[in-house]
């Protein structure tokens, strides 16, 4: 079924959050949506497919959308990943409005500093200009002493307006500073997996996007591979979702152990990561991969609470050499494939171009 089925069909109504109709219209559609996409009714579903249905998040229809595109439904990892990225209060796209209305605050404080000193500026012009004339005509000593008296209360005046609008431009210049900084850090954040530590699909996109240019415009070779844990839904159901979060962790810094310098490590799903390796033959993915999938057979994940192993953790790969013309979905698509065969055959192995 396409995303357009639901709302998002040209011409839709407008979402109005005062009006009592709208509410309960939307609310109608929400649990159509939740049903036809065979989603959990929970409160974190429930606010995705009702900006979803509501339109009042662009950002967050189209990533739906996207998703949809490739799939009827959306997996609970993706609508608390959609959650986090667009509604969540401390999210990225929260934090990142918060920022700029900071911006311009700081910046209508420029402005009006730098107006203000132009009005003083003109005021001391025009007071020069005044005494200027006066100065022919004066014909006393006494009118001179009050000329100059005037100009030295004029300098005096303009010095203190010089010096407001310096230490307030020097204010504002570093309050701009401090900001640019936490808007770095934001973008860092929203380019993370908040529980890993690796790359967000988000980002990985990005990168994959940017590997494939390259390569066409260079003719450089590069792998992608994916890997995820083996039974994972057995850990979280025997052991409990903490302890899952645990193997999560423990199998990503397994995997960024492995991985260097410009090589990418992503979590693009729930229990499954990609790895971009830049200037990697099919040869060295794989064999890379071979030993990734050894050490994490021979890895001790434990429990944080009482320190007892969780278990024996295994994981399958699947690998693919990029080839001019392929877009970053084919090749995510044939990895993937790869991947699924490598599940098809047992578990705890790679495939990838070179397996027969």
């Amino acid at each position: 079924m396409q995303a357009t089925d639901s709302n998002e069909a040209e011409g839709a109504p407008v979402f109005d959050p005062r009006s009592r109709q709208d509410v309960y219209r939307v609310a109608a559609e929400t649990m159509d949506l939740i049903n036809r996409h065979d989603a959990l009714p929970d409160p974190v579903s429930y606010a995705v497919w009702f900006a979803f249905a509501a339109r009042s998040n662009g950002a967050l229809v189209e990533a739906v959308s996207k998703r949809l595109s490739k799939s009827e439904t959306l997996s609970p990892f993706e609508i608390a990943e959609i959650f986090a990225a667009f509604l969540e209060g401390g999210s990225a796209s929260a934090l990142s409005q918060t920022i700029g209305l900071k911006f311009e605050d700081s910046l209508t404080a420029v402005s009006e500093l730098i107006v203000e000193g132009s009005k003083n500026n003109a005021s001391f012009r025009a007071t020069l200009d005044a005494l200027g004339k006066r100065i022919p005509a004066a014909g006393t000593a006494g009118d001179i002493d009050a000329i100059v008296s005037r100009l030295v209360v004029e300098n005096e005046k303009m010095s203190r307006a010089m010096e407001t609008l310096d230490k307030g431009l020097a204010e504002s210049k570093a309050q701009i500073e401090r900001l640019n900084a936490e808007l770095e850090e934001m973008q860092q954040l929203s380019l993370r997996d908040p529980l890993t530590e690796v790359a967000n699909r988000r980002a990985f996109d990005t990168r994959l996007a940017e590997m494939i240019r390259v390569a066409n415009a260079t003719h450089s070779a590069f792998c992608l591979a994916m890997t995820d844990i083996d039974h994972f839904k057995r850990v979280n159901d025997t052991l409990g979702h903490h302890n899952g979060d645990l193997v999560l962790k423990g199998f990503s810094a397994v995997l960024q152990k492995n991985t260097k310098g410009k090589d990418m490590v992503a979590r693009c799903g729930g229990e499954e990561f990609a790895i971009i390796l830049p200037q990697t033959s099919i040869v060295a993915g794989h064999n890379l991969m071979v030993k990734i999938a050894s050490e994490v057979r021979g890895a001790r994940f434990v429990s944080d609470s009482d320190h007892d192993r969780i278990g024996r953790i295994t994981a399958s790969f699947g690998v693919c050499e990029y080839t001019p013309g392929l877009s970053g979905d084919d090749l995510f698509e044939r990895t993937d494939s790869r991947l699924y065969a490598a599940k098809r055959s047992g578990r705890d192995c790679v495939r990838s171009d070179l397996s027969p």
